[in-house]
């Protein structure tokens, strides 16, 4: 009987710790918009909670300088779903005082936040901020959040936390004990070495002995973790020099090598299941940073977080379709056939039967065709296709045309060596 009772339990409370397991995704658009309202509606039924930017500090030789941003908290509380927001901190030097200027302007700032949330229907189910702490600062930000606990009231305070955190043990855990939580960002990109380095946003090994080591603090916590892509740039002489993300294409002085930096679906997904699977101590949940929207170029689109969200690993199909929209017009196009976003293939070939003339031919959108003389074949190289010009899943683009005199079987394929 005993043996009994211990299975049911043990049942119940392995069931209750999957159950309180937690993905949500932030939402970061400084504005509200209509591609956001609508992805948000979309997420909803996958997503357990979201989390808003509401407002940012910046400090100006010491002045805070705040941007207000507008989230629609009515529209945000007929999700259905738990919703918090966010407090964006930039760098400041110090010192630290709970009752200094600075900190009552960002305890007035996170007041009237969740207090103008709550006039307008929505009850945040936390207020995060996210500081830029400079790692030998973490004891005075512990004044500042002792202030902000205090004007969040009974809406739950956490914080971001970087790795390099964890190495002050007792400064790090007075922090997170001063909070009800903290979220652990495993995310970033280290500054890159040349252009044909190894670009990581996330590495699964270190993110995992990351939060093992979090989970020894004793206090709950959440691992955010990316969907997002940066661009890279490097000079002429492969000195790094810039980034850009989200938004119009920066231009570039001439020379530029320009790469792209984007969350490994695959490796980022394997690293969300075993955190799920064998969540370390204290550790509830993962935040997704962030939310699809329609037009983002360089972050995950939807139809991969979702496959994550779901439970499944991304998988990346990039195929190559011929159309004929008219005799004798054949019209080249890749798609894209998995569940990533995916730069379209290196190089397709493109055979017809012996004897057949071709007319005319051109490659399009950053694609040249290798024409072999005598030959019943060319390759479609993509010698020129800027580094964003990626394909979301179910995407299609053109990237070549060929003239023949009537119809005819027309073999298009990606070669098995292609990257």
């Amino acid at each position: 009987m005993r043996a009994l009772l211990y299975l049911v339990l043990s049942t119940v409370c392995t069931v209750s710790a999957r159950a309180a397991w937690t993905q949500e995704i932030y939402v970061w658009q400084r504005q509200p918009a209509p591609e956001v309202a609508a992805a948000m509606q979309e997420a909803k039924t996958l997503a357990d909670g979201f989390n808003v930017l509401a407002a940012e500090v910046a400090w100006s030789g010491g002045t805070p300088q705040v941007s207000r941003f507008a989230p629609d908290y009515a529209q945000l509380a007929k999700l259905g779903k738990p919703v918090g927001l966010s407090l964006r901190i930039g760098p400041f030097p110090g010192p630290f005082a709970a009752d200094d200027a600075e900190g009552k302007t960002l305890a007035a700032l996170a007041g009237t936040l969740l207090a103008e949330a709550q006039a307008a229907g929505l009850s945040p189910s936390e207020l995060q901020v996210d500081f830029d702490c400079a790692e030998a600062k973490l004891a005075g930000y512990r004044t500042w959040l002792g202030a902000l606990k205090a004007a969040a009231g009974r809406t739950p305070l956490v914080f971001t936390a970087l790795p390099v955190w964890l190495n002050h043990e007792a400064d790090f855990a007075a922090l997170a004990h001063a909070a009800d939580g903290f979220i652990l960002q495993v995310h970033s990109l280290e500054r890159p070495t040349a252009p044909d380095a190894p670009f990581s946003l996330c590495d699964p090994v270190r993110a995992q002995a990351w939060a093992v080591q979090a989970g020894r603090v004793g206090v709950p916590f959440r691992v955010a973790l990316p969907t997002y892509g940066y661009l890279v740039a490097f000079d002429a002489a492969g000195k790094f020099f810039g980034l850009a993300a989200e938004g119009p294409t920066p231009t570039w002085p001439v020379g530029t090598q320009v790469r792209v930096a984007r969350a490994d679906a695959v490796q980022v997904a394997g690293l969300a299941h075993k955190l799920a699977a064998q969540p370390p101590p204290h550790c509830n949940g993962v935040i997704w940073f962030r939310l699809p929207v329609a037009g983002d170029r360089l972050n995950w689109d939807w139809t991969t977080l979702a496959t994550v969200l779901h439970g499944g690993t991304p998988a990346a199909k990039m195929t190559v379709v011929v159309a004929w929209p008219e005799p004798g017009l054949a019209e080249i196009y890749a798609v894209n056939a998995g569940t990533t976003t995916e730069p379209p293939p290196a190089r397709v070939t493109l055979r017809w039967p012996a004897g057949e003339k071709m007319l005319a031919a051109d490659g399009l959108g950053g694609f040249q065709l290798e024409i072999q003389p005598g030959a019943a074949q060319m390759e479609a190289a993509a010698t020129a296709v800027p580094p964003d010009a990626l394909l979301a899943p179910g995407a299609r683009r053109q990237i070549a045309w060929l003239r023949f005199s009537h119809a005819l079987s027309l073999e298009a394929s990606v070669p098995a060596t292609a990257p």
